[in-house]
This record gives structure tokens, C-alpha cells and sequence, in this order.
């Protein structure tokens, strides 16, 4: 396996822009300091990323999806924790093609 020298600069300043950015958020927490604004829109953040990977299977996918979406809805809201919704939503999808839904 072979890189060419377009495709290993390009990674290098993929690396660089990602670095760059997380430096830059540790900045801007630094300077702008635990606001509400922030405190709330940190505390709403797992939430956000659980719709946003969601929304796409339960419009173009089937049965299946729309009974992951209910479980992990429901585990979160009740347990109180993003990754416990997470991966019910997940072993819900895999139970429900299991059983046959599509």
C-alpha cells in the first residue's frame, strides 16, 4: 500500500484544521467561561448528536429504525443518560431485523 504525496498532505492539514479547532475551543472556554448560555447549551449537546444521527435512518429506513428511535427516546428520558440510549436504540434496531421488521 502506497500514499501519494497529495493524499499524506492532505491528512496533515486535516490533523492540523482538527487540532487547531479543539485548541480554539479550549481557548474560547478559557476566555468565555462557564456562561448559562454555555452551561445549557453543553447539558443539551448529547441530546443534539442522538437526533442528528438518528433523523437520517428514520426517514429513509424502515420499521426497525422507528423502533430504535422510541427505545433509545425512552431509555434516555428515563435512565437519564445519553449512552444508555444510545446503545438500547442500537440493540433495539438489531433486535427488531432479527425479528424481522425491516
Amino acid at each position: 500500500m502506497s500514499a501519494s504525496p497529495e493524499n499524506l498532505v492532505a491528512i496533515f492539514v486535516m490533523a492540523l484544521a482538527a487540532m487547531a479547532a479543539k485548541g480554539g475551543g479550549f481557548i474560547a472556554m478559557r476566555w468565555l467561561g462557564r456562561h448559562r448560555f454555555v452551561n445549557a447549551l453543553l447539558d443539551h449537546a448529547p441530546g443534539a448528536v442522538l437526533v442528528s444521527a438518528a433523523i437520517v435512518p428514520l426517514t429513509q429506513g424502515g420499521g426497525a429504525f422507528i423502533v430504535g428511535a422510541v427505545v433509545g427516546a425512552a431509555l434516555t428520558r428515563t435512565v437519564g443518560g445519553f449512552t444508555a440510549g444510545l446503545f438500547g436504540a442500537v440493540g433495539a434496531v438489531a433486535l427488531a431485523r432479527w425479528a424481522g421488521l425491516t
